[in-house]
């Protein structure tokens, strides 16, 4: 009889057991599956610009942070060419499987407005997940440029309509509608000048007397402006920079409501796994919040604020707008 009751005690709890071994599988079941849906090794960081590029040192810097923060290898990939349409015609046919993210920058709204002629939609092709970037841009002469101030360069510009030239990385790139924007501001005729690459070749037709201004970001220019192998005229910005708080503002000397800030932004092929999108978020949210991440990048002249999938495809969506009218200058090119 006693047999029994041991035998009956042994099986009540066995079955506990096993309850509580089938609630705790189904509560971790949701993590696992979050786990599981993340790529194996490696995961492709693609950007559209040669390396060396302002894209290609931020996603260098943010690489291994990345790496370390979600779990996977992030391989940095440049794939250069036709202001950035060939990297995204290639990413928009790819699964949306997190194997592949592509870090944009604001000159893809600039070809979306302009290009009617893309192969992909930026709104319905991609996901939108954080920039994690803002940037202006700045006006730069050869250190012996007769021009002191954006107001004389352009003065002589209105003078003698298309005889000065400025450079840019090209045709269609935020830098060539930031001057497009101001010459439609001012009535200025400027030659525009298109370069493919970094900064090595308009730096030295600036300094050979072939180029009279330059427009680039700051962080391909700063080490030139530290070092006093060029001058900056103007920051597009609204606001002064802070890293060269005596270069004046366009707004300020000549256009109050001029101002262009472009940006750099994480996306993917869309159709991203909600859960995935969230975990990359949450991801990009903590690398950029590292001291060493965010000293790094505000050194080279960005904001390292963080937007929200939401915020970042309004954003785009924004440009846009702001960019069509000037669809014609791109096209004329």
């Amino acid at each position: 009889m006693s047999g029994a009751v041991r035998s009956s005690g042994n099986e009540v709890i066995m079955r506990r057991r096993t309850i509580l071994f089938s609630a705790a599988a189904t509560l971790a079941a949701p993590s696992i599956a979050r786990a599981q849906a993340y790529p194996a090794n490696p995961v492709r960081l693609m950007h559209g610009y040669d390396a060396g590029s302002n894209p290609d040192t931020i996603a260098r810097h943010l690489a291994p942070s990345l790496t370390e923060i979600l779990g996977v290898q992030i391989m940095v990939e440049p794939k250069p060419g036709a202001a950035e349409r060939l990297a995204a015609t290639q990413i928009a046919r790819m699964k949306p499987d997190g194997g592949v993210l592509y870090l944009m920058t604001g000159g893809q709204a600039v070809v979306s407005a302009t290009d009617k002629t893309l192969a992909y939609d930026l709104l319905r092709d991609f996901d939108f997940i954080s920039i994690v970037t803002r940037f202006p841009f700045v006006f730069t002469v050869a250190p012996d440029s007769r021009f002191k101030t954006i107001e004389a360069y352009l003065d002589e510009a209105k003078r003698e309509p298309g005889k000065l030239t400025y450079g840019t990385s090209g045709v269609g790139s935020t830098l060539h509608m930031a001057m497009e924007l101001l010459l439609s501001k001012t009535g200025a005729q400027i030659t525009h000048v298109p370069y493919k690459g970094g900064i090595g070749t308009p730096y030295n037709d600036l300094i050979g007397g072939r180029l009279d201004m330059h427009v680039v970001t700051f962080s391909n220019a700063q080490p030139l402006l530290k070092t006093d192998k060029l001058r900056a005229l103007a920051v597009t910005s609204k606001e002064r920079h802070p890293g060269f708080p005596d270069v004046p503002t366009v707004a300020e000397r000549l256009v109050p409501d001029y101002d262009v800030v472009s940006w750099l932004g994480f996306t993917a092929p869309a159709g991203l796994p909600a859960a995935l999108r969230d975990r990359l978020y949450e991801g990009f949210r903590q690398a950029m919040a590292r001291p060493e991440v965010k000293s790094k990048l505000e050194e080279l002249g960005n904001d390292t604020r963080v937007s929200t999938p939401a915020e970042f495809r309004a954003r785009v969506e924004a440009d846009m707008t702001r960019w069509r009218p000037l669809a014609h200058v791109v096209n004329q090119s």
